[in-house]
């Protein structure tokens, strides 16, 4: 409601209202961990806030130690499960607590990755997180997940579940708009091992996200997913939390547009505008560099159903600068 001046001399007011526009960013997501617990570990997916919350998981499990270096990270609240036997069903719960964007798990890359397509069957785009501590079987686990929502970490020591960890609430609190490439975890170098520079171009080219050792802790040297074909269109991490941002926000904008409405041309052109500032809105912040009008028809063998065609380019995260040196002697 606009209020009225605070004075009855006659002039000119301004009453201004600031709010934000569709989709000014996304809240923070949560990641959620799952991994080998001790004995009597609580079943199902807990919301850990603090280090004692742990400790029912087993001081010195996988499970207690991949939270401990979370709650380092300072990003807030995560979920964790006992993965047990079953890694399925602990990755199952864990994807459908609210706000769950990233996935950790200790073991079981491929039930990792059937949860990540039954979450992206259901409109939940999530990401995964595996850790593989040596090189070589690194590079034959992206190999095997070959999956742009995917990640494999590896840091070259015993403890890289810890270094996931860190690295998946991080993923998960900065989201799209993040800078992935060289972020820095609060998770100690590998006491003996580590990966040489070498070791480390060879991960890259593989889809493996290498973890180097800088001062008390590690830094991702680019975050990639395990897709590495069709010319590493999907390989950069950044670049699919972005297209998933773009979309859950157009999807939301349009879900509440959705009651009571008729499948009319009025209503369609109405969608189309509402997916226009919503892409407008995600280009304002960064995360795309263009985009092409929405086109919203009909379906042509169901009437009640109406396609919405949209296009846009994702703005890339920037991980080099070339410099182009003309000297003259």
């Amino acid at each position: 409601m606009v209020k009225l001046p605070d004075t009855l001399r006659p002039g000119v007011y301004v009453h201004t209202c600031v709010a934000r526009a569709g989709a000014q960013g996304t809240p923070a997501q949560r990641a959620g961990l799952a991994g080998q617990a001790g004995q009597g570990a609580p079943v199902g997916p807990a919301l850990i806030g603090t280090p004692e919350e742990l400790e029912p998981f087993g001081t010195g499990s996988a499970l207690y130690e991949m939270g401990l270096a979370a709650l380092a990270q300072g990003c807030g609240p995560f979920w964790v499960a006992a993965a047990g036997e079953d890694y399925a069903a602990a990755l199952s719960a864990l994807s459908l607590q609210e706000g769950v964007g990233v996935l950790v798990s200790d073991g079981e890359p491929q039930a990792l990755l059937e949860t990540l397509k039954t979450a992206a069957q259901a409109g939940r785009e999530q990401v995964g997180v595996v850790p593989v501590g040596d090189p070589e079987e690194a590079v034959a686990a992206a190999g095997a997940l070959d999956s742009a929502r995917a990640a494999v970490v590896c840091d070259g020591g015993q403890d890289t579940h810890a270094t996931a960890a860190a690295f998946g609430v991080q993923v998960a609190a900065q989201g799209a708009s993040g800078s992935l490439n060289g972020l820095w975890v609060d998770c100690p170098p590998p006491g003996q091992g580590g990966l040489t520079p070498t070791q480390s171009a060879a991960l890259l080219a593989a889809g493996v996200c290498p973890f180097e050792p800088a001062g008390e802790g590690l830094r991702c040297v680019r975050a990639v997913t395990t897709h590495t074909g069709e010319g590493r269109t999907w390989a950069d991490l950044s670049a699919v939390l972005a297209v998933d941002q773009v979309v859950r926000g157009v999807r939301e904008a349009v879900s509440n547009r959705l009651g009571g409405l008729k499948n009319s041309a009025a209503t369609r052109e109405s969608i189309a505008s509402q997916i226009l500032v919503e892409l407008e809105a995600q280009r304002q912040l960064g995360l795309i560099d263009r985009y092409d009008a929405p086109v919203v028809a009909a379906h042509p063998q169901d009437p009640a159903v109406c396609v919405a065609t949209l296009r846009f380019q994702v703005a890339p995260e920037l991980g080099q600068v070339l410099l182009a040196a003309e000297i003259l002697v």
